[in-house]
């Protein structure tokens, strides 16, 4: 069926990459006039999805809003387009890994995450959200997009180092009239949107600390084990398991995080570039710090064989960071 679908002069060598709530994730090559090629992914949506008219329209009126997202840490989205089977995005193709899978095989590894880089990763998201979250209209008016499912799923990082946040598919615009229904991930949506309450960029903020804790950790602050409804009643009184954060997490990195999952949104940062600013100077403030190359170096000496190290990279790791 995909190769039905997309095997066209435009896209050839499609593959499946993953499928998900809302559609399925291909990678494919786009070619172009004199031998011109790119690859891309392409996300189409469910076909239940395609059929209710009302998430289409608005699904399409915030698509075009995201769409001039230009952002080093925010996979950009090319185009919107449709085809018997329904809607799909193009958008940009990353040759990396997911934070969850690479937080997965630090688990398999018995390794941590060390805390510069996993700070070094909230950061870099923390830039990409602080750019949405910033955009205005052509008249002056803030944009007011929100990304709505900031987690470990939607974070890429590629081959080079470069945290990047995904699937703005699903984002909001908080001057359209908020129609009451739940998107995201149970593990980690702010209090505020697991009530159905209206959201604005500090639920992103409240998303981003839920992915940092779960860096440092290595288990999520949620207890996520039960019904779907018990889950979302611990979202809603926000109960977190502070007692999983090591006993090591420098203070100054824990008063972050703690401002960051505050229950009352009015307490988390007021502003999405402070919070980029303060976890920066966590890791720059001793005049040096991890960057995209020190990330992707690690990379290669966890996972030799997906980023091009050699078999010997993983005993190199620093035994300080193996539990």
């Amino acid at each position: 069926m995909i190769k039905e679908i997309f095997g066209t002069v435009e896209y050839d060598n499609i593959e499946l990459i993953a499928r998900g709530g809302m559609g399925t994730v291909l990678k494919a090559r786009k070619k172009g006039v004199e031998g011109f090629e790119k690859t891309v992914a392409i996300k189409m949506l469910l076909e239940s999805l395609s059929r209710d008219e009302k998430f289409v329209q608005d699904f399409i009126a915030e698509a075009k809003c995201v769409a001039n997202l230009i952002h080093e840490n925010i996979v950009q989205i090319y185009q919107l387009d449709k085809c018997p089977e329904g809607y799909y995005f193009v958008m940009e193709y990353v040759d990396g890994i997911s934070l969850q899978d690479f937080m997965d095989f630090h688990q398999k590894f018995k390794a941590k995450l060390p805390y510069n880089l996993a700070v070094f990763i909230a950061a870099r998201i923390a830039r990409g959200l602080a750019y949405a979250h910033s955009r205005r209209e052509a008249d002056g008016e803030p944009m007011g997009i929100v990304h709505c499912d900031v987690c470990t799923h939607n974070i890429m990082i590629n081959s080079e180092g470069v945290p990047k946040l995904t699937d703005f598919g699903i984002a909001r615009v908080t001057t359209r009239k908020f129609d009451g229904r739940v998107s995201g991930k149970l593990a980690f949506m702010s209090p505020e949107q697991s009530r159905r309450e209206e959201v604005d960029f500090r639920s992103d903020i409240y998303s981003l600390g839920m992915v940092l804790f779960y860096m440092l950790s290595g288990e999520p602050a949620r207890d996520c084990s039960g019904e779907a409804e018990d889950i979302l009643d611990k979202a809603k009184n926000n109960e977190l398991r502070w007692q999983l954060l090591p006993g090591d997490v420098p203070d100054d990195l824990r008063k972050i995080l703690e401002k960051m999952l505050a229950g009352r949104k009015e307490e988390r940062y007021s502003d999405t570039s402070v919070l980029a600013y303060e976890l920066e100077y966590h890791i720059y403030k001793d005049g040096y710090g991890p960057t995209i190359v020190t990330l992707a170096d690690y990379m290669r000496k966890l996972l030799p064989g997906r980023f091009g190290g050699t078999a010997e990279d993983i005993d190199q790791l620093d035994r300080t960071v193996v539990m």
